[in-house]
């Protein structure tokens, strides 16, 4: 098992290699009849038919958050929410009849007389005990909704999208359950989600999919992609979509000058306009040098973090990680991209978590990936969830190293690493004015100088940096209309 800091409050893993859940917003294609322990036959498209939202909770017996999350009488905070739920909502008595709810032991390798407390089941617990709603085995579930630990609650909703719902109260069931699309009217096209450019150095392919909610089927429909500016991109689509269908419609290309929030709307005909729209914000890359530094301080999994910079071409120019054995390290790492071009950093946890440790009771990791000219081209982690995450960066001109020539004149700086005082010496060929920049590693300005005009020669100037934290920084040397950008640590 893997996440074990906080195994027996948080979630239970399953046995053998874990991957992602499936994505929010999935579209179960195929229908799922869940036979439970009475024999009853429940039928999950029937009930979706019917306007009703179901409930899966799928637990194992031996799961210890399971228990606390089923049980009314735990310490858990929400104990007893899917009986309440059902009870309220559901088929109960005085229920609404809204939701559906179904317990499934979904774990292969526990046999179903642990359900009830019986054989195999090495807690005493009986599953069965108060229970009001239907309970189940099924040992081929977990493959269907791409199961990775226990407790796995989901909401699927009448269109037939699936949304993980986790351990949440009855009301707050309720409130995701009332944002579930369903069927109204005769032509209802919804657009369910953008799946096109998020991040980009100009050209912005705009992709969203589409799904019919209307009882006729649909034949055609228009979108209109728009941003601040006005209309991007219109497309008229044609196709045959029966109720709940969903197809991937590609608008086009479109070019953006700045960071946009682009939204793609159904403009024809529409018996509800509800979920006729979707926005996504679309980020324009940072200008950056050519050398750029990776900064990550790894949370308690760091086998889980990896990261890679692609080209314009989709190929891998530099990565780093898998991090074995290095938990709570720092990762400093600096590259070269060689060319000048629109480049995409992007941050990998193989579990889907982030760097977010502090949900199984160890310590959050970050990242920050800076331009050598101070850009921050990225940052983040923390209690951000994340499977991967990009940020683009277009590299616009070369940085100077120290060691280079630059139109002349020489550079150095000394000591370094610097504990109070650094030697900034210049060479100057010609009378030329000169200003310093510093900048800490997330691109923040610590320091800023201006020597004026200085004349030809060498000279040594000091820049105190007794005041600053232990770290790498970045100087930016301007000399006249150039510059030099380099990097120096301070260590007390």
């Amino acid at each position: 098992m893997k996440k074990a800091l906080l195994l027996l409050t948080a979630a239970c893993l399953t046995i053998g290699t874990v991957d992602a859940q499936i994505a929010n917003g999935t579209i179960l294609e195929e229908n799922v009849i869940i036979t439970d322990l009475d024999g009853n036959e429940h039928d999950v498209f029937a009930y979706l038919d019917q306007g009703k939202t179901v409930v899966l909770d799928l637990y194992a017996t031996w799961c210890g958050p399971c228990w606390n999350y089923h049980n009314s009488t735990s310490n858990h905070p929400n104990g007893g929410a899917l009986k309440d739920l059902y009870n309220i909502y559901g088929d109960g008595v005085d229920g609404t009849g809204e939701v559906i709810v179904i317990g499934v032991e979904s774990d292969p390798s526990t046999p179903v007389t642990a359900i009830g407390g019986g054989a195999g089941n090495t807690n005493g617990w009986n599953w069965l005990t108060g229970v009001p709603y239907p309970m189940a085995n099924d040992n081929s579930i977990n493959n269907v909704f791409e199961q990775g630990y226990y407790p796995y609650i989901i909401r699927i909703c009448p269109n037939r999208q699936i949304f993980e719902l986790g351990q949440l109260s009855a009301a707050d069931i309720m409130t995701d359950v009332n944002e579930c699309a369903s069927g109204f009217g005769e032509i209802n096209p919804a657009v369910l989600s953008y799946n096109g450019t998020v991040a980009t150095c100009a050209d912005v392919d705009v992709i969203v999919t589409i799904q019919n909610l209307g009882s006729q089927n649909l034949t055609s429909a228009t979108l209109e992609a728009t941003d601040a500016n006005g209309t991007l991109l219109t497309y008229e689509w044609s196709g045959d979509l029966a109720q709940y269908e969903a197809e991937e419609v590609n608008l086009g290309t479109s070019t953006i000058t700045e960071s946009s929030l682009i939204t793609v709307s159904v403009t024809s005909e529409d018996d509800d306009s509800e979920f006729s729209s979707v926005s996504q914000n679309v980020a324009l890359a940072v200008e950056s040098t050519n050398i750029i530094t990776v900064n990550i301080e790894l949370d308690n999994y760091p086998q889980e973090t990896s990261w890679e910079i692609r080209n314009s071409d989709n190929s891998v120019v530099a990565s780093g990680g898998p991090y074995n054995g290095q938990v709570l390290e720092t990762i400093n790492e600096e590259v070269d991209v060689t060319n000048l071009g629109c480049y995409s950093f992007t941050i990998l946890d193989s579990y889907g978590d982030g760097l977010n440790a502090s949900i199984w009771g160890g310590t959050d990791g970050s990242y920050t990936v800076t331009s050598s000219d101070g850009a921050v081209i990225a940052d983040g982690g923390g209690n951000d969830e994340f499977e991967e995450e990009s940020s683009p960066f277009d590299a616009t001109s070369f940085a100077v190293g120290i060691d280079d020539v630059l139109v002349g004149h020489s550079f150095n700086v000394f000591p370094n690493p610097s504990t109070d005082i650094l030697n900034v010496a210049l060479e100057l060929v010609s009378s030329q004015k000169v200003t310093i920049d510093v900048y800490d590693i997330v691109g923040k300005t610590v320091i800023a100088q201006d020597f004026g005009t200085m004349s030809a020669g060498y000279s040594t100037q000091i820049l105190n940096v007794n005041q600053l934290q232990d770290g790498i920084y970045m100087m930016n040397v301007n000399i006249g209309e150039n510059s030099i950008v380099s990097k120096f640590v301070v260590r007390h």
